[in-house]
């Protein structure tokens, strides 16, 4: 960061036909210290972007307001600038700049910041260049005239251009026309040999009559710079000339450099002698030059070159000095300090001001005494300490009153001091003691409505008596050291304490009232520390706190509402309150003025950098005169103003992105590209770390430009900057931004034409879109490949798993088939058996016809159970065949299940069961096949009866709303498990713990087959964890026939 001293000239103006005060001059100061090249200047120039150039002996620098870059030769790059000085700057009507050097004229290439050499120049000591409308650059070198083609590249010699001498000046006028000066003192318009002038015809003998400089100064006038005889004014038109500032003070003739119009009448003239400021209508001067003792100054007499910027500011350009400017937005403020002129004041600290029924302001310091301004003049009069007794009795002043023809001085520890303002003698003083104030350091005077002359001082406040010539304490309020008093419009006197808090009293009512700090009360004063106290106009109080802020007493709610730094406020420590014609407030502290509009709550800060001698302001030192001027004391002086004459300023710096840095150097522009023409920067991964330079470009007072930033893509808001220019980034993640930076307004918005740059930060290449590309088909064939390999490996277990069950099955079947087998057998074997046994009978007894009828009997049941199994196996093939086929007819479903339940009731009965059916109150009735639905309704019963141990339930109802047959069968044999509930469905599979029960294992898959041929349900559940219940459900009406799901083979 650049450091800046901002110093601002003050001087004493000198006049011609013009007497009083004069206008206050205020110069900056930027030299090598701040980053200039060299402190000799000869030429200074605003581009059109608003850079400020300056040529000097070493370097050519280029200036945003806040960093000096520089340009110079470097032997090894030929795009650099020759070596020489830079004597000349011009900027053609393309926006193109030329350098005028001591070896040539250089093209500066604004995009890549380089030069080109226009070689038919080289080794010429270039002056003063100009162009005409067509382009062409003319300059004059050697005391010739030169005209530049850039278009065709071409130099024409025009050698002295009609003069019978040397050209030393030449000016483009605003008619086009192109004038030249000699070296002996002739005036000349190019290409009209009749319009030559000699402007020393009347003028006073000279040993030198160069011409150095031309200016246009309209309708037909020429001012004339010479190297001896000063300024001159050539009516062209006439043919005359007058002299117009031939002479210094000291009849030393004046030495001119250059001139330059900064307002219509207004011509800057740099000199060897400082700067003149003429006005050619009035025909009235002021002379700027160096003082030694007044850091505010010109820094150097000798005074080369003048630029006008966009903003009104002057830069001056010196040999010794480095470059001056005069920023006027910024001369509100004048400054009185001591610097031994006729405007110097004794001391620096400057504490109580007040003003005199005269209109002279009283200003008393610190460290040297009184002094006596007058506004009309601004000479200053020191008053100090005497010898014989009429001088003050102290160097250090504290209060001071104007009344009447008496100033009234408060000093320290030595009392009061009455002084004749006449005179200018001390008449009386006053110390502490009996009947008197008790303390002799007296920090205040304040003079009532009623004309009460009160004062205060270490120890209490206290009123002055006329009558005894004497000063007695107030009773009205305790011991206190008073600060600060006022007083409203009700005639109630407000004092501000050093540690007892604020009081106010009323004399004529005797009313009163102390306001001191208290914790945790809102609306109690924050401090009793307090430094000044104000009554408005509105009737608010106003006190100033040491180091708390500044507090508004409202009279409605009597709260104290604060002020601090977190509202604006530059310091906590408020010294002094004024209010201006506006309603304003003005606030001294310890870090600057602040303005305060109370209405919007709104502040505004000024230090040095807006024109102030210092930052740090004085205890309770200000004062407001009748015309509104506003006088205040700080530390090193004091300053006045008038708020009045304060002027917005409306200039809106342009924003450019001045630098853009790698974090390990270097920069990242291609083809050595100027960032100022940069629009896109592209970055590898690896250095996404990066720093972004920018300014706005305002002289006036950079450091308070406010900025605000945002990397679109990066960014959600803006991030704004008090005190930087700046942006950092580290490690931004590949893809596209826009940085965007700006300048914010007023109110801390950023500002709505930001600049802008496109940064892009490549991936690595493993990251590209071709990488990706690549990944995703590695990732897609790999995962295709997994799969592939998954589904393959999941085929060969699927295919070994159903080889496993397959022949798992094939063995379940065989053993099924056996175990089918051997229960057939079994069940043949049986009534075989008892067919066999009563057959021998009846072979071996014939004739025993009683008891061969019985065997006959026997064998015919045996043979019926031969024939039941028969058909069992018969339909049990039949229900598997896809050639099976039902003969659905309407049935009464209730009067079946009771005559199948009524064949089933003796073998209940003979083992003993509860056996009960349950029919609902109408007869049910379905479409469905009859034989199937009686082979069903045996077998489940069958069943039931079968395994039953004691009970067996059967219950007939409808669902779904009458749509559905229900039959439920349960007994109370052992329960089927869970995993069995299914499986005894399958052929031949019963249970272990039913195998001692004689069966085939086939009738429940016969019923299953059977009830899906009718789109029924077949299933087994639980009842009350105590039965096995049978649940069979078929449709009322007849369905489409189910055709059996694998046929038996």
């Amino acid at each position: 960061m650049l450091k800046r001293k901002f110093h601002c000239s003050l001087f004493i103006a000198v006049l011609f036909f013009l007497s009083g005060k004069a206008q206050q001059y205020y110069f900056r100061h930027y030299q090598v210290e701040d980053g200039l090249s060299h402190n000799t200047v000869f030429c200074v120039l605003q581009d059109q972007k608003g850079f400020l150039w300056m040529g000097t002996k070493d370097g050519l620098n280029r200036f945003d307001g806040n960093i000096f870059k520089v340009f110079r030769n470097d032997e090894q790059d030929s795009t650099t600038i020759g070596e020489g000085y830079i004597y000349s700057l011009h900027e053609d009507t393309f926006g193109q700049m030329w350098v005028g050097t001591s070896n040539g004229i250089y093209k500066y290439i604004a995009e890549t910041e380089s030069f080109a050499l226009v070689r038919q120049t080289k080794g010429q000591g270039i002056g003063t260049m100009g162009n005409d409308a067509k382009g062409d650059i003319w300059y004059i070198s050697g005391g010739s005239l030169y005209q530049y083609i850039p278009v065709r590249d071409t130099l024409l010699n025009h050698g002295t251009a009609g003069a019978p001498d040397y050209v030393t000046a030449m000016r483009f006028m605003k008619d086009g026309s192109l004038w030249t000066g000699t070296y002996s003192g002739l005036v000349m318009q190019y290409g009209h040999p009749g319009r030559s002038f000699y402007v020393f015809g009347h003028s006073p003998a000279s040993s030198s009559r160069i011409i150095n400089r031309l200016e246009d100064a309209g309708n037909g006038r020429i001012l004339v710079g010479t190297t001896n005889q000063g300024l001159k004014l050539l009516h062209t038109d006439e043919g005359t000339y007058e002299d117009i500032l031939s002479y210094k003070t000291d009849n030393i003739p004046i030495y001119i450099r250059h001139i330059h119009q900064t307002a219509e009448n207004e011509y800057w003239i740099a000199t060897e002698s400082g700067i003149y400021i003429y006005d050619l209508a009035k025909r009235q001067y002021i002379n700027l030059r160096k003082q030694y003792n007044n850091p505010y100054s010109l820094s150097d007499n000798a005074v080369y070159f003048l630029e006008r910027d966009k903003e009104g500011g002057v830069w001056a350009g010196t040999y010794f000095g480095g470059i001056n400017y005069y920023p006027p937005q910024y001369t509100y403020f004048e400054k009185y300090f001591p610097d031994n002129s006729n405007r110097s004041i004794s001391g620096n600290a400057v504490r109580e001001i007040c003003e005199d029924h005269y209109g002279n302001i009283w200003i008393g310091t610190e460290d040297n005494g009184i002094n006596k301004l007058e506004p009309s003049t601004g000479n200053i009069t020191q008053y100090k300490p005497g010898k014989d007794g009429s001088g003050l009795s102290h160097t250090n002043i504290h209060g001071l009153l104007a009344e009447g023809n008496n100033l009234w001085i408060g000093t320290l520890d030595n009392g009061i001091d009455q002084m004749d303002i006449r005179t200018g003698k001390v008449i009386h003083h006053y110390s502490a003691g009996e009947g008197s104030f008790s303390h002799n350091f007296v920090v205040v005077f304040y003079k009532t409505r009623a004309g009460d002359l009160l004062t205060g001082t270490g120890a209490e406040l206290a009123r002055y008596d006329p009558v005894q010539q004497a000063f007695v304490k107030v009773e009205a309020l305790p011991h206190c050291a008073p600060r600060g008093i006022d007083e409203d419009t009700t005639g109630t006197v407000w004092v501000a304490t050093a540690d007892q808090g604020l009081f106010c009293y009323n004399p004529a009512t005797g009313e009163k009232a102390q306001f001191t700090a208290s914790r945790g009360e809102a609306c109690a004063l924050v401090s009793n520390e307090l430094l000044t106290v104000l009554v408005d106009k509105a009737q608010n109080v106003w006190v100033g706190t040491e180091g708390h802020g500044m507090m508004q007493y409202d009279r409605k709610t009597q709260c104290f509402r604060r002020y601090t730094t977190a509202h604006g406020l530059p310091s906590n420590y408020v010294f002094r309150i004024l209010e201006d014609n506006s309603g304003r407030l003005w606030i001294t502290t310890s870090r600057g003025l602040a303005c305060l509009n109370p209405a919007s709550g709104k502040i505004r800060v000024f230090t040095t950098i807006n024109g102030l001698l210092n930052n740090q302001f004085n205890y309770n030192s200000g004062y407001k005169d009748k015309h509104g001027k506003m006088y205040i004391g700080s530390v090193k002086g004091m300053i006045v103003f008038k708020p009045d004459e304060f002027r917005k300023d409306t200039f809106v710096a342009p924003v450019y992105i001045t630098g853009f840095t790698l974090s390990g150097g270097g920069t990242a522009t291609k083809d050595r590209k100027s960032i100022l023409y940069t629009r896109k920067i592209t970055l590898p991964y690896d250095q996404a770390s990066f720093n972004i330079d920018f300014s706005a470009l305002s002289f006036t007072a950079p450091e308070m430009i406010s900025y605000a930033y945002k990397m679109e893509g990066l960014d959600r808001d803006w991030t704004f900057l008090k005190s930087n220019r700046l942006a950092y980034f580290t490690d931004i993640k590949p893809g596209k931004y826009i940085f965007m930076v700006t300048t914010t307004d007023a109110n801390g918005h950023p500002g709505k034409h930001p600049a802008t740059l496109e940064i892009e930060i490549t991936p690595p290449f493993w990251a590209t879109s071709p990488a990706y590309l690549f990944y995703a088909l590695l990732g897609i064939s790999l995962l295709y490949y997994l799969i592939s390999r998954y589904h393959y490996r999941q085929n060969l277990k699927q295919k070994r798993k159903m080889e496993e069950l397959r022949y798992k099955k094939e063995k379940e079947l065989y053993q099924a088939k056996v175990d089918f087998l051997t229960n057939v057998a079994h069940e043949i074997n049986t009534p075989l058996t008892l067919i066999k046994g009563p057959l021998e009978q009846v072979i071996e007894h014939p004739d025993d016809v009683q008891g061969n009828q019985q065997h006959l009997r026997i064998m015919e049941r045996n043979t019926d159970r031969l024939v039941q199994l028969t058909n069992q196996l018969l339909d049990f093939r039949k229900t598997e065949s896809s050639s099976f086929s039902l003969h659905f007819t309407h049935l009464n479903i209730s009067r079946m299940l009771q005559d199948t339940c009524d064949n089933f009731r003796l073998p209940a009965r003979q083992k003993r069961l509860d056996f009960r059916l349950k029919l609902p109150g109408k007869a049910l009735f379905a479409y469905a096949d009859e034989e199937s639905i009686n082979k069903i309704f045996s077998n489940l019963f069958s069943n039931a009866v079968k395994y039953a141990e004691k009970t067996v339930l059967v219950e007939l109802s409808e669902t779904d709303h009458g749509a559905t047959i229900q039959i439920e069968i349960s007994n109370d044999g052992n329960l089927i498990p869970d995993d069995m509930r299914e499986k005894i469905f399958a052929p031949f599979v019963r249970l272990k713990e039913n195998e001692k029960q004689k069966g085939t294992g086939i009738g429940l898959s016969i019923c299953r087959s059977l009830t899906d041929l009718h789109n029924g349900n077949l299933f087994v559940t639980q009842r009350d964890g105590r039965f096995n219940t049978f649940v069979l459900r078929f449709p009322v009406t007849a369905g489409k026939f189910k055709q059996p799901a694998n046929p038996s083979k």
